[in-house]
């Protein structure tokens, strides 16, 4: 007598799997909406939104595109929502050690944080520290406009470079020091900046943009003015910058 044939009972169809991994995503979503709905603070989406950028690597900041319209999620005007996260400085950190025996026998160090470059560098003729008309013009449209307004402490580094500038009398970090401030100066004079947050820096011949010396024209980027801002605030470098306090001199 024949055996009877057992039925095998069939593939499992393809839709299947599609069908369970659909439920798994589901399941991950509704996860996530649980886990979301317990975040109470603003400052903690904050958070969860930066650490959502910084996985899809979106990287802010000034003149990455030239865009037609203004791009309102750039580093530079969120620093005011990084900075107040529950009080938490973290552009900026308070930093209070013992000091050597002396009068004062505590100091407070205050880190800048982050950095960010301000429109262009400003560019100035061989063994010259006065401003040209197109140099003024970039300080008044590309950098005034960014920086007026803020309370972030914003540096002002001047740089030196080339035989040439030696006809101008001084070393080249004092030349470099007269390019900053004559920027400095213009941003308060002309542009209306508060003059409590720039500082006036040089760095000489130090920091070349391009190695060549012996052409005029091929060195003249290193030449410049760079302004960049920081992400300390000028009340975190001065408990009393404009000398209000009645015990004052």
């Amino acid at each position: 007598m024949a055996k009877r044939k057992q039925d095998s009972g069939g593939d499992i169809p393809e839709w299947v799997v599609t069908y369970g991994d659909l439920m798994s995503l589901l399941l991950c979503f509704f996860i996530l909406l649980a886990a979301f709905s317990e975040l109470k603070k603003e400052d903690e989406y904050l958070k969860v939104l930066e650490s959502i950028q910084e996985a899809l690597g979106f990287r802010g900041g000034l003149g990455i595109a030239d865009l037609d319209y203004p791009v309102m999620n750039n580093m530079t005007n969120r620093q005011n929502d990084r900075a107040n996260y529950s009080d938490e400085r973290l552009d900026a950190d308070d930093n209070t050690d013992r000091n050597v025996v002396g009068r004062n026998n505590r100091t407070s160090v205050v880190h800048e944080g982050s950095m960010l470059a301000i429109g262009g560098s400003i560019p100035f003729e061989p063994a010259e520290y006065a401003l040209t008309p197109s140099a003024m013009d970039t300080v008044r449209d590309e950098i005034a406009p960014k920086i007026s307004g803020q309370n972030y402490v914003v540096y002002v580094i001047g740089h030196a470079w080339g035989e040439q500038e030696e006809l101008s009398g001084f070393s080249s970090g004092e030349l470099a020091f007269r390019r900053a401030d004559a920027v400095a100066q213009f941003l308060v004079r002309e542009c209306g900046v508060d003059p409590l947050i720039l500082r006036v820096m040089s760095a000489g011949a130090q920091e070349p943009a391009t190695l060549a010396s012996s052409d005029v024209e091929s060195s003249s980027p290193n030449r410049r003015v760079q302004v960049w801002q920081t992400g300390r605030t000028v009340d975190q470098t001065h408990p009393d910058p404009n000398y209000t306090s009645a015990g004052a001199p």
